[in-house]
């Protein structure tokens, strides 16, 4: 039963990262232009909004591009080569 929920939580981050990736880019959500995605900023991804306290790992309350690229990141290297 754990490893059933496991999978499926990392399904779903997996396919919220690929949206991610997909979907928009860092310089998009950072509408004010500053380098960080503020968490009001964020709000406007469906995707990114559940994951942001997650990825705030300095708990500054923005995602600085390297905070974005570690929640997108993990998406493209699990990707199949060439598709």
């Amino acid at each position: 039963m754990k490893k059933r929920v496991f999978t499926l939580a990392t399904i779903g981050l997996f396919f919220s990262a690929a949206a991610l990736a997909g979907g928009l880019s860092f310089m998009e959500l950072d509408a004010n232009g500053d380098g960080v995605i503020s968490k009001d900023e964020a709000a406007g991804s469906a995707t990114l909004a559940p994951l942001f306290t997650e990825a705030d790992r300095n708990a500054d309350g923005n995602l600085d591009k390297d905070e974005f690229a570690a929640l997108v990141q993990p998406a493209e290297e699990a990707a199949p080569a060439g598709k």
